[in-house]
């Protein structure tokens, strides 16, 4: 009875064993793997600024974006009205010349090649209330 319970215990100590034997394994691979990582920190600032008193307005988008892309441009109403449905939207925001606006969104229409786009451009005057202030853009362009 003795021979066969030390038996049973030591068959069940190597099963056990044997069964650690990956798992341990494992934990080294994985020890060893994480001591080459390094840790890299990098710095940088980040400025926020809220304007209280804006006075956005929509404007008519044109220029040469509407017209290179002549055959897959349409006005946002009309993709409502033909029901095309929104694949993905994104913004170009703080551009003070329409023509950074434009080739920033010819850029992003030439990488992600929609079937159709529309563009609402919003504009918002920086300033006091004299000549003396500038306008500040921002375009929403939806893909379809």
């Amino acid at each position: 009875m003795k021979k066969t319970l030390i038996s049973l215990f030591l068959m069940s100590l190597a099963a056990n064993v044997s069964a650690q034997t990956p798992e341990v394994l494992d934990v080294q691979n994985v020890d060893q793997t994480m001591s080459q990582l390094m840790m890299v920190e990098q710095e940088g600032e980040f400025f926020v600024t809220i304007d209280e008193e804006t006075s956005f307005e929509e404007i008519t988008f044109s220029g040469f974006v509407v017209e290179r892309y002549s055959e897959i441009y349409i006005s946002r109403h009309d993709a409502k009205a033909l029901q095309l449905e929104q694949k993905k939207k994104f913004y170009v925001y703080g551009e003070k010349d329409l023509e950074a606006l434009n080739k920033k969104i010819a850029l992003r229409i030439d990488q992600d090649n929609p079937k159709f786009f529309s563009v609402d451009l919003y504009r918002d005057y920086h300033g006091d209330s004299g000549d003396s202030g500038d306008f500040s853009y921002v375009a929403r362009v939806m893909e379809y």
